[in-house]
C-alpha cells in the first residue's frame, strides 16, 4: 500500500508539474511567435519600403542633377549665335560657357548638321572628330536630347556625353558636354543608408556607369545577375560574392540605366534579429519562471495532497476507533448489566447475614466475634453500593436514548459526577477540588449528556496535567457560580495549555492533540453540541505551558420560560 502510494503521489507531481508548464507555455509560445511574426513583417516591410523610398529619392536627386544640365545646355545652345557656331569664335563662347558651369561640365563642343565638332573647349583635341556614327549623336538628333552610356570614344577614357539638339537656319545642331566623371560618381554614392549601404548606376547590360565602392569600376561587367524590372522601382534579396544584400533597383534615364541601391541583409533587418534575440530572451525567461513556480506550486499541491491523504488515513482511523468504542460502550453497557444480578444477590446475602448477625448477638455469642463480622458485612455492604453506583452510571452513560431534559441542581450533581474521576485524580497525584455555589440556578438538562461533558473534560484535564507534570504537582479546579441567572461551569487545570492554532480546532470533528490511538477527536465537539442543545456556550482559554479553562454556560430554569 505504501508503495501504491507513492507510485501515485510521484505520477501525481509529474502530471501537476507538465501540466503547470504546458497550460501556460502553450499561449505564451503562441503569444511570442505570433508578436515575433508579426513584428518581423513590420520590421521587414518597414525596412524594404525604406530601401525603397532612397532609391526612389536618389533617383529623383540624380534626375533633376541631369535635367538641370540639359536645361544649362538647351539655355546655352538657345543664345548662341549662328558665327559662334564654328571657328575661333565657337571656340571662345565655348570656352567662356565652360568656365561659367563651375566644374560641373569636364568640356564641351559645338557638332555641325553633317555630324562634324566645329567648335570644342576642352583638354583634348576634338575640334573636327566625326561624330554622325555615334548612336548618342544619332539619338540626340532623334530625339533632341540624350544622356550616354559611359564609352571611351575617341579620348579612349570612360566618360559619358549630355548632348541637346536644335535647328537653326532649317538645320540641326548639336550642343554636347560631358560630366565630370568622379563629381557624377560622388553624386551617385553620396547615400545615406546605414554603414554598408551603398548606391551605384547599371546600364540595361549590367555594365556599370559609374564605381561601386564595395567592388565593381567603371564598365566592368556586373556578374550579379538581377531580377527583369518591369516597374519604375522594385526590391528584392539576394547573395552576392557569399553577402546577402538587399536591394532596390529604380529605373532613369527613359529606363536605359538602373540605379541600385542594396544593404546587407543583417544589418537592414537589424531590427528583426533584434527581435528574436528579445523574443528568445523572453521565452527563456518566461519559460525559467514557468519552471520554477511549476516546481514550487506542483510540490505544495503535492503536499498539501499528501496532507489531506494523511488526515484522511487519521479520519479513517479515528472513525475505526470510534466504532470500537461505541461497541466497547455497547459491551460495557452489558457487562454492566450482568454484574448488577451477581450484585443484587450478593446485596441480598448480605442483608441476610445482617438478619443473621443480630439473632446471634441476642443469642449472647461473643460480642467481639459478632463485632469483627458486623464489620465485614458493613464493608461488604459499602463495596456493593459502590459497585452498583458504578454500574448504574455506565448503564446511564451508553443509553442512547432520546436526551430528557429535568432540573438538575448542580450543588449535589457536581460532586457526585466527580467522585466518578476522583480516583482516577488521585492515582495521577493530581489535587482535585471542587467549589459549588449553593445559589447556582437549577437547569433543565439531561443528566447523562451533562455528565458525559463534565467527564470527558475532566479526563482531558487530568491527561493534559500528567501531560506536564507527571505524578505530582498537578492541579484541577472546577468551580460553579450564577452569573446573571446562568450557571457558569469553569473547568481549569494547570496542564500543558493549547497555541491559539489548536484553540481554533477543537471543536471540529476528529481534531485530536493525542497521538494516535488515544484519542479520537469526538469528544470535544460531542460536548459542544450537548451544551449548545441546552441553550447554552462552550468556551475555551488557554496559554500554552500554562493551563487550560473551559467555560460553561448555561441558562437556568427562570431563564429559559
Amino acid at each position: 500500500m505504501f508503495m501504491n502510494k507513492k507510485t501515485m503521489f510521484s505520477r501525481v507531481h509529474r502530471l501537476l508539474f507538465l501540466t503547470m508548464i504546458m497550460v501556460p507555455a502553450v499561449p505564451l509560445c503562441l503569444a511570442a511567435g505570433i508578436g515575433f511574426f508579426s513584428y518581423v513583417d513590420t520590421t521587414n516591410t518597414f525596412a524594404t519600403d525604406a530601401i525603397e523610398q532612397v532609391a526612389v529619392d536618389h533617383r529623383n536627386m540624380i534626375t533633376v542633377f541631369l535635367d538641370e544640365r540639359r536645361a544649362d545646355l538647351e539655355s546655352i545652345l538657345a543664345l548662341v549665335q549662328v558665327e559662334s557656331l564654328s571657328g575661333p569664335e565657337g571656340q571662345k563662347e565655348m570656352g567662356r560657357v565652360l568656365r561659367a558651369s563651375g566644374g560641373v561640365f569636364q568640356d564641351m563642343g559645338i557638332i555641325d548638321p553633317e555630324g562634324i565638332q566645329t567648335a570644342y573647349s576642352g583638354p583634348y583635341a576634338l575640334v573636327g572628330k566625326r561624330y554622325s556614327a555615334a548612336a548618342w549623336y544619332r539619338e540626340t538628333r532623334k530625339h533632341g536630347y540624350y544622356v550616354s552610356d559611359v564609352f571611351l570614344g575617341y579620348r579612349n577614357v570612360p566618360h559619358f556625353v549630355v548632348a541637346v539638339a536644335r535647328r537653326i537656319q532649317g538645320r540641326i545642331w548639336v550642343l554636347r558636354a560631358t560630366i565630370d566623371s568622379k563629381l557624377f560618381g560622388r553624386l551617385v554614392e553620396q547615400v545615406s543608408i546605414g554603414d554598408s549601404g551603398e548606391a551605384y548606376i547599371l546600364n540595361k547590360d549590367g555594365v556599370f556607369q559609374t564605381d561601386r565602392r564595395s567592388y565593381g569600376d567603371l564598365l566592368e561587367q556586373d556578374g550579379f545577375v538581377y531580377p527583369s524590372q518591369d516597374s519604375s522601382v522594385m526590391t528584392f534579396t539576394g547573395t552576392d560574392t557569399d553577402v546577402d544584400y538587399l536591394f532596390a533597383s529604380a529605373t532613369m534615364n527613359d529606363g536605359k540605366w538602373r540605379l541600385i541601391v542594396r544593404q546587407k541583409k543583417d544589418e537592414a533587418f537589424q531590427s528583426t534579429m533584434f527581435a528574436v534575440y528579445t523574443v528568445v530572451l523572453i521565452l527563456l525567461c518566461g519559460g525559467v519562471v514557468i519552471v520554477v513556480l511549476a516546481v514550487v506550486v506542483s510540490r505544495r499541491v503535492l503536499d498539501t495532497l499528501k496532507r489531506q491523504a494523511e488526515e484522511v488515513d487519521i479520519l479513517e482511523n479515528q472513525l475505526l476507533q470510534a466504532a470500537r468504542l461505541a461497541e466497547l460502550g455497547e459491551m460495557a453497557a452489558g457487562f454492566a448489566h450482568e454484574i448488577n444480578n451477581p450484585l443484587q444477590v450478593m446485596k441480598t446475602d448480605t442483608a441476610l447475614l445482617e438478619l443473621t448477625l443480630g439473632d446471634l448477638e441476642e443469642k449472647g455469642t461473643d460480642a467481639s466475634l459478632c463485632d469483627e463480622a458486623r464489620e465485614v458485612v458493613e464493608q461488604f455492604s459499602i463495596q456493593i453500593g459502590r459497585c452498583a453506583a458504578i454500574t448504574r452510571e455506565i448503564l446511564r452513560f451508553g443509553r442512547h436514548d432520546a436526551p430528557e431534559l429535568q432540573p438538575l441542581a448542580l450543588p449535589t450533581y457536581i460532586p457526585e459526577v466527580g467522585a466518578m474521576v476522583q480516583g482516577k485524580a488521585e492515582v495521577h497525584g493530581i489535587d482535585l477540588r471542587f467549589d459549588v455555589d449553593e445559589n447556582v440556578p437549577i437547569i433543565a438538562a439531561d443528566p447523562g449528556q451533562l455528565q458525559q461533558v463534565l467527564i470527558n473534560l475532566l479526563n482531558n484535564a487530568i491527561y493534559a496535567v500528567v501531560d506536564r507534570h507527571g505524578p505530582e504537582g498537578g492541579e484541577i479546579s472546577v468551580s460553579v457560580r450564577n452569573v446573571q441567572g446562568s450557571a457558569v461551569i469553569r473547568v481549569a487545570d494547570n496542564g500543558t495549555g493549547m497555541s491559539q492554532d489548536v484553540q481554533s480546532k477543537i471543536f471540529l470533528p476528529f481534531y485530536t492533540t493525542k497521538p494516535p490511538g488515544q484519542g479520537t477527536g469526538m469528544g470535544l465537539p460531542v460536548c459542544h453540541t450537548i451544551i449548545d442543545s441546552l441553550g447554552g456556550e462552550l468556551t475555551v482559554e488557554s496559554t500554552r505551558g500554562q493551563g487550560t479553562t473551559f467555560v460553561m454556560s448555561i441558562p437556568g430554569l427562570s431563564m429559559r420560560r
